[in-house]
């Protein structure tokens, strides 16, 4: 066997849709994008950098970086990367594992290099032969993950509070909703600031984004001032793997002032009724195992239940200058 290597291109979307698919039919990654949307991911991540290896003419692997603007003495890097079930067990993981590390070194370096480097990789848990690949290149084990599902027949009713004002997603306010998310996960651990250019293209132009179903409570007696939201994507390949029109949580926040009020329960419940209204059969999101604002008990109040569990993996380097 023969592994060839280089940079994917929007010339070779189809081709890792394809992949894509392939791979996510014997278990999930996270990342079940169609063509469409491999092409506006390449597009419109000018940062992000995309690896591809071929055997025979064949794309069986893939790795995306994608780094953020460094915040707070930290430059994070995630990085996402399978190979095809068929092609499992033949070094092809480990020599692209490699060169995603050495890239992952080379964007720090050319932009952050007085920060420190933390490269943060998802292993499914129960894929044993990921987690020791991860391990021996140097990642050791962090926070843990939840994908949950809900399939939208039964919501509870939501009590949406007098003193606060319903309004859908807003793209002329995407960046006040920005610093928003960021006050919001201010107490999360390891959170950074967002960056701009991906937020812009992932909640205002990328054509998964679903305004009509996200929504925010602002506080008219200060000022409309952001309390809390639910934003919601659609994806062409539902991430739990069910048929049918599936309604992604992306993100769900509430702002300190306005915590234990039940906000972010009865937001939610309205927003996955407003889904079904308009046609979702089902609903999924991800959620940080330790998050510290209780959203696990929040999506189980819902209706969601836990899929499966991914476990992150961190390879942190002090600055290099």
């Amino acid at each position: 066997m023969t592994l060839t290597t280089r940079a994917l291109t929007t010339e070779d979307a189809e081709d890792l849709a394809a992949l894509l698919t392939r791979i996510s039919v014997d278990h999930p990654i996270g990342f079940e994008l169609s063509t469409p949307e491999v092409r506006e991911l390449m597009s419109d991540y000018p940062r992000m950098v995309l690896d591809g290896g071929w055997v025979d003419g064949d794309l069986v692997a893939f790795t995306v970086l994608l780094p953020s603007p460094a915040d707070q003495g930290v430059h994070p890097v995630w990085q996402i990367g399978d190979v095809d079930p068929a092609r499992l067990g033949e070094g092809i993981g480990t020599a692209m594992l490699g060169r995603a590390i050495e890239a992952a070194h080379s964007v720090h370096a050319t932009e952050a290099p007085q920060t420190a480097l933390r490269l943060t990789v998802r292993a499914l848990a129960g894929r044993d032969d990921q987690v020791a690949l991860l391990v021996a290149h140097g990642l050791v084990a962090g926070r843990h993950n939840f994908m949950m599902f809900s399939d939208l027949t039964d919501v509870p009713a939501p009590v949406l509070p007098d003193d606060l004002a319903l309004e859908t997603f807003a793209p002329a306010q995407a960046d006040e909703l920005r610093r928003a998310h960021d006050e919001a996960f201010r107490d999360y651990p390891d959170h950074t600031a967002t960056d701009e250019t991906h937020w812009h293209a992932f909640m205002v132009k990328a054509a998964h984004a679903r305004h009509e179903q996200s929504f925010v409570l602002r506080d008219p007696a200060a000022d409309g001032r952001v309390a809390a939201y639910v934003f919601v994507h659609e994806y062409e390949n539902a991430p739990s793997g069910e048929g049918g029109r599936e309604a992604y949580v992306a993100y769900v926040g509430t702002l300190a002032p306005y915590r234990r009020r039940g906000l972010a329960t009865h937001l939610l419940a309205h927003t996955l009724r407003a889904c079904r209204d308009a046609g979702f059969d089902t609903s999924s999101l991800d959620v940080d195992t330790e998050n510290p604002t209780g959203a696990l008990g929040i999506y189980e109040r819902a209706g969601y239940a836990v899929r499966h569990r991914q476990d992150d993996y961190v390879l942190r380097e002090e600055p290099l200058a």
